[in-house]
């Protein structure tokens, strides 16, 4: 058992399994304001990377091979910044989400960057994008149903679902 300093010196001391509990708390809310931070800092990424669009878009009137990566970079900023807001509320990675922001990636870069005339290079990324779509339509037929056990638990819980009972 650990003794406390100070003020609080005339206080309990506390006890080895509490000091697991006080210490895990605490960083799960230092993991916590790390993810607001990414958060806030993607957002700001977000405003700039609309100010470019809208700059490039309509002040120097830019072909659309220049335009549409920038509105699919703002679409990945979005998805990221749903992604940290998810893991904020929920505390778990939504795999769902880390799958779309990836396919939208890949996306963006045969946007930016066509594949030439080397079939390699066609060739991995139709594997790339064959795998992530693999993996993104086996998380849509699990998913539903480790949620709806998520629904029914929840719902078990819910007090306010139980009858009124009257006095």
């Amino acid at each position: 058992m650990f003794r406390r300093n100070g003020p609080d010196a005339n206080r309990r001391p506390i006890a080895h399994t509490h000091v697991h509990e006080w210490i895990s708390r605490y960083l799960e809310w230092a993991q916590d304001a790390i993810v607001a931070s990414l958060a806030v800092v993607v957002l700001i990424v977000m405003v700039q990377a609309l100010w470019t669009l809208a700059r490039v878009a309509l002040f120097e009137g830019r072909e659309p091979r220049v335009v549409l990566p920038q509105i699919v970079l703002l679409l990945i900023l979005v998805e990221l910044f749903r992604t940290l807001l998810f893991y904020l509320r929920e505390h778990r990675v939504a795999v769902g989400l880390m799958i779309e922001i990836a396919i939208v990636g890949v996306l963006r870069e045969l946007l930016i960057n066509p594949p030439g005339t080397a079939l390699f290079n066609a060739a991995g990324l139709a594997m790339v994008l064959l795998v992530l779509g693999g993996l993104m339509v086996a998380n849509r037929l699990t998913e539903p149903r480790s949620l709806a056990h998520a629904e029914e638990s929840i719902a078990d819980d819910d007090p306010s679902d139980a009858p009124a009972q009257v006095r």
